[in-house]
């Protein structure tokens, strides 16, 4: 009965936790000179998760997320487990799935089998997205002998050298990500809203 309690009075924790930090994140496409190589991507807006997809130079197309390893990669997403990932640091997981492209809304919808509430598509600078995707490559390369499969999230997932924490969250650490490949960001929080500057 005690035990209960503690993961009832957890789940309502990390509950206010969660409705307190969602906010809207505002992107806006890097300035690209005339005639500069470009590369599409996207961005996934799954409802609390967000995942980034990058045209790869062969056409096809590559999708990353990034999580807390016993939630997002072994799918134990009780309330016990959303607690511990909100309030320490804790073993974090790189999301991984070549599709192929090339990259469209259409693709996007045939492809990724989990559901979207929202995709944002921009293009950025051609070596920016191949030194983002070489970075993540290595990450998941690295962590090959561990890699686990999630039919639930259609991802395999691959431990990430980062710890997930409150402060390096999924939607943080995309925003990082985009940031990383010129795209200006605004916004900071745990949920994001994802939103285009128009």
């Amino acid at each position: 009965m005690f035990r209960r309690l503690i993961v009832i009075l957890a789940a309502l924790a990390a509950l206010s936790t969660l409705s307190a930090c969602a906010t809207t994140y505002v992107v806006a496409p890097p300035p690209l000179a005339s005639g500069a190589a470009r590369t599409p991507v996207a961005i996934l807006d799954h409802g609390r998760h967000s995942s980034l997809v990058v045209g790869l130079q062969d056409g096809r197309m590559v999708r990353y997320a990034y999580g807390n390893w016993r939630w997002y990669a072994q799918g134990i997403t009780g309330a016990a487990e959303g607690f511990a990932a909100l309030s320490g640091q804790t073993p974090a997981a790189l999301g991984r799935r070549v599709m192929t492209g090339p990259l469209t809304a259409e693709t996007l919808r045939q492809q990724v089998r989990v559901g979207v509430v929202d995709t944002l598509l921009l293009d950025v600078d051609a070596a920016a997205a191949r030194r983002l995707v070489a970075q993540l490559d290595g990450i998941a390369e690295a962590g090959r002998d561990r890699m686990l499969t999630n039919p639930n999230v259609d991802l395999d997932f691959f431990p990430h050298p980062v710890p997930y924490s409150e402060a390096h969250s999924s939607n943080r650490v995309l925003a990082g990500w985009l940031r990383e490949m010129g795209v200006a960001v605004d916004g900071d929080g745990l949920i994001a809203d994802w939103r285009l500057r128009r």
